[in-house]
């Protein structure tokens, strides 16, 4: 006999809730709400609980990424003016105090170069640090203004370079062009140590004369410019300590030629001199006339009136006026 196989019902059956299982009642209205407030706690919470182990896990790989490439650690000296050379950005780095040992990713380590480049014993070049920051390629680079020298002197078998504040600074090779230090002479006291300013009232007249020819250079073109020509400043007989009727600042180009420049800067009312801006003048239309005070046998720019000529070292030549 064949037995009739019974038709399964299509009917669906009323699901049951999970609330009517546990309670037996019927599902409150919040419960729909409430199922959906957890779901997005529960999300939340995982793509929390990933961020954080993603984070953890990318903190120990850059921790990990120097040592693993082997990464050498350099200190360089960022956007140098012109004027400075190779052998000063040398002293300047090395003044840094960067160890073999040192770890890039040492949270210590710019703070540690910082003050060592502060230390003017260590690093007398640098005049202010804007910033020390680490590069992940290994570099650390120090943006820094540095102090630029105007003048050189000797003591002995001792030469210094001397900034436009009277700081002693060792002696570097300057960049190109920027390369020409004036000498100073006459002065009679004894340089203080490599970072520290000079107390010498001579020496800061003779500084200051520097500093006007030079900022006066810096603003021509380079044909007009003369600073290349100076080589020597004398302050010897600074204030007529020697001879009251010589004048008090003496500089000397390359072929000896005597730039009588007369009094400190700010004090030509009492020697009835001309004004400093005046002597300027004189000094570079004396240049203008002939394109190198190395043509003249010394150039006078004491006085007021102009009346004095400056003459010229071929004797035939008509001498020309300071004006």
């Amino acid at each position: 006999m064949s037995r009739k196989k019974k038709k399964k019902s299509t009917r669906k059956k009323n699901p049951v809730s999970f609330w009517q299982r546990v309670t037996g009642g019927a599902q409150p209205e919040w419960w729909g709400s409430f199922k959906r407030k957890l779901l997005y706690v529960v999300l939340v919470g995982v793509w929390l609980t990933a961020a954080v182990l993603g984070l953890s896990y990318l903190e120990h790989y850059v921790q990990g990424l120097p040592q693993y490439q082997d990464v050498s650690l350099v200190v360089e000296l960022a956007n140098p003016p012109d004027w400075v050379g190779e052998d000063l950005i040398d002293q300047v780095c090395l003044a840094a105090g960067l160890q073999v040992d040192d770890f890039l990713l040492d949270d210590e380590l710019t703070d540690r170069l910082l003050v060592n480049l502060l230390d003017q014993s260590k690093s007398p070049w640098i005049k202010h640090v804007r910033q020390v920051r680490k590069c992940y390629d290994g570099k650390v680079m120090i943006d820094c203004e540095l102090r630029r020298p105007i003048a050189s002197i000797r003591q002995g078998n001792r030469v210094c370079f001397i900034d436009a504040e009277g700081v002693v600074l060792p002696t570097a090779a300057l960049a190109g062009r920027y390369n020409h230090i004036v000498k100073m002479q006459g002065v009679d006291v004894k340089l203080p140590r490599i970072g520290e300013p000079v107390n010498s009232e001579p020496l800061m007249a003779g500084i200051e004369v520097l500093a006007l020819i030079r900022g006066t250079d810096e603003k021509l073109r380079r044909e007009e410019r003369l600073w290349h020509e100076l080589a020597t400043i004398d302050v010897s007989n600074w204030e007529g300590r020697i001879s009251a009727i010589n004048p008090h600042l003496l500089l000397y180009t390359h072929s000896n030629t005597e730039i009588k420049w007369g009094a400190a800067a700010g004090r030509s009312l009492p020697y009835n001199e001309a004004s400093v801006g005046q002597k300027l003048s004189m000094l570079y239309r004396n240049h203008r006339a002939t394109n190198s005070l190395d043509d003249y046998e010394y150039v006078d720019l004491r006085n007021q009136r102009l009346e004095r000529s400056n003459p010229l070292r071929d004797k035939g030549k008509k001498g020309i006026n300071g004006n």
